[in-house]
């Protein structure tokens, strides 16, 4: 039996880099998803060449019927997934209140991806590689409040305690108190160091059933730049790459920097970032 790929969110500029990258090298199945059934189409017009093997399937990971829909046609497939690349990410809109824009952050970077585990988790192979796309926002000490910090990054850590806490983070934003809580001034951070929270979790859960999991910053991307400017994002897609593909297994739990070398989750952003 071939093996099978998954990428997760491949209309943004880099998960298209990503899918595009993968299809030249991998040797099996490749499944993607897409919001819109319209970009899925075109991105597989695109790409499908020289007999690769690649099929788009409609998905948004908050909405839970699709995330079923994905998983009975691959179990339908008689298949497992060996490689699963999340490169969902969440796109601020204009004109929403502070308290909305936390709301439809967490509920892609955060809540989203926690039901999508436990839906296709289960369908994973013996060995599968795991990578979720984060990013230097996801650097534990991006928040500010030391208490806060501690309470994710607790090794012990439950999902129903980690959502909790998330939760609070929602109220204290719908308050407007979540800045003077310490919780940082940016919606995109707490959401991905909420997703490298989720990751390390994971880890925890699926290691002994010898999966792979870890987490990877690709560099500072923004998912509006223009397409014709994709050398940033194929530059971002090679970390990811080399964590799906070719990193040693022994990498598994780690936050991995765009440099592709494993970093503390709570280092100095500052020194990190300036030093790549």
């Amino acid at each position: 039996m071939s093996s099978v790929a998954l990428v997760v969110g491949a209309a943004g500029n880099l998960g298209y880099q990503v899918l595009k990258k993968l299809a030249d090298v991998y040797k099996g199945k490749i499944y993607f998803t897409t919001e819109e059934e319209n970009l899925g189409y075109n991105i597989l017009k695109s790409l499908k060449k020289n007999g690769k093997q690649l099929q788009h399937i409609q998905m948004d990971i908050t909405y839970t019927k699709t995330i079923i829909k994905l998983r009975h046609y691959i179990q339908d497939e008689d298949e497992r997934i060996d490689l699963l690349i999340n490169v969902t990410d969440y796109v601020a809109q204009k004109n929403l209140s502070h308290a909305e824009k936390v709301r439809r952050a967490l509920s892609v970077n955060f809540y989203g991806y926690i039901n999508f585990g436990k839906l296709i988790y289960p369908i994973l192979a013996e060995n599968a590689r795991v990578v979720n796309v984060s990013g230097p926002a996801g650097l534990l000490a991006t928040i500010e409040n030391e208490s806060i910090r501690k309470r994710i990054s607790d090794p012990s850590l439950s999902e129903d305690e980690l959502v909790a806490v998330l939760q609070e983070y929602e109220e204290a934003a719908r308050r407007g108190e979540d800045k003077t809580l310490g919780w940082g001034l940016n919606v995109h951070a707490v959401s991905k160091v909420a997703l490298n929270a989720v990751t390390f979790l994971q880890h925890r859960e699926w290691s002994d059933k010898g999966v792979v999991i870890n987490c990877v910053n690709p560099g500072s991307l923004s998912c509006r730049e223009d397409r014709k400017s994709s050398k940033a994002f194929e530059d971002g897609a090679k970390a990811i790459l080399y964590l799906a593909l070719e990193a040693p297994l022994s990498i598994k739990g780690n936050f991995v920097w765009s440099n592709s070398s494993v970093i503390e989750w709570n280092c100095d952003p500052y020194l990190e970032v300036s030093t790549v």
